[in-house]
């Protein structure tokens, strides 16, 4: 069997609408195990259940369906919303591999089967949530020279790495010829350029030791 050139990515987004946890949790509390599927009694409704810590404080309308002792399964009905990260998967004809909610945030788990399919899927998705962030991206090759995506994990890199390497691609650091130069991107962020120059660093090292391992 001829080995697949598809996409695996895990996607981090607000848990705040469109996500159909809207309302329902506030993301303090790990959730795993998220199932979805189409209500029977309604076309525009979905039915997701998702387990989580059985003191878990819910509004009207979730339901416990099964006690584990410590954790148990809520189960809840959602609109089918356009925006929805899984409504707009479901346009593509992908499926959710795994929904998971940690730090706050909705992170959801897909094979894409092409790049133009994964580019669409996350273009939607930044549409709705603009503050939406790629975690991994890792592409299956039947040989090494087929893949030319690497898996990136966002928090390798400290949150201080990040605003900075950020500021400096804005600005244009990393232009030729430079868009701006250390010390103007170091006075925007407000530290000194030798504190910018240790942060950029820093950073750096921990991506290129990730794509060229």
């Amino acid at each position: 069997m001829q080995m697949g050139s598809g996409i695996r990515a895990e996607v981090s987004l607000p848990t705040a609408a469109p996500s159909p946890f809207d309302g329902v949790v506030d993301g303090s509390t790990p959730i795993y195990s998220v199932a979805r599927s189409a209500s029977t009694d309604d076309s525009e409704t979905v039915v997701l259940e998702f387990i989580a810590d059985a003191d878990l404080p819910v509004p009207e309308g979730v339901e416990v369906v099964f006690d584990y002792g410590a954790k148990a399964a809520y189960r809840f009905e959602a609109p089918c919303v356009e925006t929805s990260p899984f409504t707009v998967l479901d346009r593509h004809g992908v499926p959710v591999l795994e929904t998971t909610i940690r730090d706050g945030r909705l992170v959801v788990t897909f094979h894409a089967t092409d790049l133009p399919t994964l580019r669409s899927v996350l273009d939607e998705f930044r549409e709705s949530c603009p503050d939406m962030q790629v975690l991994r991206l890792l592409q299956s090759s039947s040989t090494p020279e087929e893949s030319d995506l690497v898996t990136v994990d966002r928090s390798d890199l400290t949150e201080r790495q990040r605003e900075v390497i950020s500021a400096a691609y804005d600005a244009g650091y990393f232009d030729h010829p430079k868009g701006a130069n250390a010390s103007e991107v170091a006075e925007s962020l407000g530290i000194d350029r030798s504190t910018f120059s240790e942060h950029i660093a820093a950073a750096q090292r921990k991506l290129l030791s990730t794509l060229l391992d």
